[in-house]
C-alpha cells in the first residue's frame, strides 16, 4: 500500500474515474517500491562494509604481530650471529695461542 492512501479519506467521483489519477497513483506505488528496495540495499552494503572494516581491522592487527615477531627472530638472529663470531673467535685464539 501508498504511504498516501492514509490521506485519502474516500473515493471522490471525479478522481476515482480520473485516468491521470489512476496513473499517478500507480506510478507513487511503483516508485516507493523502488524506494524500498534502494533503502535495502543501502542497509546491506553498510552492513557489508561493516563486515570488511572489521576483517581489514583484524588483518593490520595480525600484520603488526607478525612484524613484531620478524623483529624479534632477526635480533636472534644477530644474537646468534655474533655469538657464533665469538665461539670461533675464542677456538682461533685458543688454537693460536698454544
Amino acid at each position: 500500500m501508498s504511504r498516501y492512501d492514509d490521506e485519502f479519506d474516500g473515493p471522490d467521483e471525479s478522481e476515482e474515474t480520473d485516468p491521470i489519477v489512476r496513473e499517478l497513483r500507480t506510478e507513487i506505488i511503483r516508485l516507493e517500491a523502488q524506494l524500498d528496495q534502494l533503502q535495502a540495499s543501502v542497509r546491506e552494503r553498510a552492513t557489508e562494509a561493516a563486515e570488511i572494516r572489521a576483517k581489514l581491522a583484524e588483518l593490520e592487527f595480525l600484520l603488526e604481530r607478525l612484524k613484531a615477531h620478524r623483529r624479534r627472530d632477526e635480533k636472534l638472529l644477530r644474537l646468534l650471529v655474533f655469538v657464533t663470531v665469538l665461539s670461533l673467535t675464542m677456538c682461533f685464539y685458543t688454537y693460536l695461542a698454544m
